[in-house]
């Protein structure tokens, strides 16, 4: 019996080709993932630079002496962001409230509403058509200035007063969802009848 000899692939080259598709995979997978992360990096990047942070929140259940029918929640938001941010939209607890005009006399203000003020502004009662602290006639409210205040630049504090239809629990939790013209949302919680 005659036994041919065949040849293959010398141990060296064979070491040197695995080597070579290891590097070239090694390539494929860092081109690969390195493209992916920017994609995900670079796709929502205006929205982390605009973030909105809740300073301190009064849900007085009525304000001030008025035995008013609306109830009101104040926050105090501070951009904390690098880019200014619009208000576009307020949720409480998953319901879309209203924008409404801040009013310094003569009418009331309006359940269900949204109104973005100056961080100074007070939540008054009114009587005839002054803003005063005085306790007025019930669901009017007032605000000691009439300037609405959705956008913040970067370092700006501002003022949101939400009022409500129906009574609100002291005690119970709440959520209060604030998105941006550009779509970035802030969630904050609050206990109704508490400062903090």
């Amino acid at each position: 019996m005659k036994f041919q000899r065949r040849r293959g692939v010398s141990v060296i080259i064979a070491t040197l080709l695995l080597i070579a598709i290891a590097v070239a995979a090694g390539i494929i997978v860092y081109v690969f993932v390195n493209s992916l992360a920017g994609g995900l990096t670079q796709g929502g990047g205006q929205q982390t630079t605009e973030r909105l942070q809740l300073q301190s929140s009064n849900f007085f259940l009525s304000p001030q002496t008025c035995a008013c029918a609306q109830q009101i929640l104040q926050m105090f938001l501070l951009n904390s962001g690098s880019s200014s941010t619009t208000i576009s939209a307020v949720y409480f607890d998953g319901a879309l409230m209203t924008l409404g005009t801040p009013v310094t006399g003569g009418g009331a203000i309006v359940n269900n509403n949204y109104y973005p003020v100056l961080s100074g502004t007070l939540v008054n009662d009114f009587t005839t058509a002054a803003c005063t602290a005085t306790n007025g006639a019930a669901a009017n409210i007032c605000f000691t200035s009439a300037t609405t205040k959705t956008t913040y630049a970067a370092g700006d504090v501002g003022q949101l007063v939400i009022t409500f239809t129906s009574a609100v629990t002291a005690g119970t939790s709440h959520t209060v969802k604030v998105v941006s013209s550009t779509g970035a949302t802030n969630v904050f919680a609050v206990t109704a009848g508490r400062t903090g």
